[in-house]
């Protein structure tokens, strides 16, 4: 009855994780009870081992919110039961669909709430699936892809957090004012435009509007796109690490990119763009003029003008391009294209920035 009080879209996401949540507690109460009988046929086992699988794939391809149903599958033991260590080793019949599942994981690590699940659980996993418990040379590899991923994306998220923090004991630091209030009970007003920082009173906002938030409002509300997913929000620390990664491993390469473009675009020289796509590590240079979408009706000279005017600390718009996006593959095979999360934030934290710098 509560839950029928809610809209069609927050009623449906719950009975999605709540059906995974149940089908995946099945699936391994019928593994082990069936497992342990010797003189039983595994077929049925291994029958509801194939199609919870199934079903999870079609629900990540087919939900409209897709990171709530692939945390609840993990909550409810997925990874454990895939990789054979909640009860007896899975059969080899179920490799497909354990590369599978593998594959899933490492798209899904670009978010926060499947990366921190994933950071809290490397460790057991890693030393459960130590060598010679894998057999399949394909299974092995993927999980080492896997494992190296959760490694790396933690360390960049990390040292990003690092980087913004403006106090070690303050909670809740990238989403709200940096007045330095740190009480537990005041209620935080969010900005209506970009939806993402928090203020602790009216006059903490007005004070952050004209230091700051008047230069990184819009082009956060852009770095998180016109939707304004949660998971996105959350993982804004996280993309920004990633981006600045990209950009250090393909520093040549973007170079080399930007050149032809300023051969080929002589009229845009000043105002390249270089995309980034996260998910599959690719690098491409466009004008400025390609993205304008993103800024929520700005014209060119407009987004030029605000960017051009902020005191940049670490000096990201005196480089060989104008400024970046990134783009991020979804379920359906389609992009989202984001403006630079770290500059944006870059924006929005000036303050510890410039503290840091």
């Amino acid at each position: 009855m509560e839950i029928s009080k809610h809209s069609t879209a927050v009623r449906e996401e719950f009975i999605l994780r709540q059906s995974v949540k149940r089908i995946f507690l099945v699936c391994r109460v019928i593994h082990l009870r069936l497992s342990s009988m010797e003189s039983m046929d595994h077929t049925f086992s291994n029958f509801t081992l194939v199609w919870s699988f199934k079903y999870l794939a079609a629900l990540l391809i087919r939900a409209d919110d897709t990171i709530p149903v692939l945390l609840q599958a993990l909550h409810s033991n997925a990874f454990e039961i895939a990789m054979g260590l909640k009860g007896p080793p899975v059969e080899a019949d179920f490799n497909d669909d354990k590369k599978s599942f593998l594959v899933i994981l490492h798209g899904y690590l670009v978010y926060d709430k499947i990366l921190t699940y994933a950071c809290k659980h490397v460790d057991a996993w890693s030393n459960a699936l130590g060598p010679g418990v894998i057999q399949d040379e394909a299974i092995r590899k993927r999980w080492s892809a896997v494992e190296m991923k959760i490694r790396l994306y933690a360390s960049l998220k990390s040292r990003e957090e690092m980087i913004r923090r403006p106090s070690s004991d303050e909670k809740g630091w990238i989403l709200r004012c940096y007045c330095g209030d740190t009480a537990e009970d005041i209620q935080l007003r969010q900005c209506s435009e970009c939806q993402v920082v928090r203020y602790c009173s009216k006059r903490c906002q007005r004070d952050s509007w004209y230091s700051h938030h008047r230069w990184s409002c819009r082009f956060l509300k852009a770095a998180i796109g016109s939707s304004t997913p949660h998971y996105v929000k959350r993982s804004l620390c996280l993309l920004s690490g990633l981006e600045d990664h990209m950009v250090s491993r393909r520093w040549g390469d973007i170079q080399s990119q930007v050149a032809v473009a300023r051969c080929e675009y002589p009229q845009d020289q000043d105002r390249l763009v270089v995309k980034i796509t996260i998910n599959k590590g690719e690098v491409s240079v466009l004008p400025l003029r390609y993205y304008l979408f993103l800024f929520n009706g700005l014209s060119e000279n407009e987004v030029v003008d605000r960017l051009s005017s902020w005191p940049d600390p670490r000096g990201h718009l005196r480089q060989s391009f104008f400024c970046s996006v990134i783009g991020i593959n979804d379920q359906h095979s389609s992009e989202q294209i984001l403006f630079s999360p770290r500059t944006a934030l870059d924006m929005e934290t000036v303050p510890t920035l410039s503290r840091n710098h």
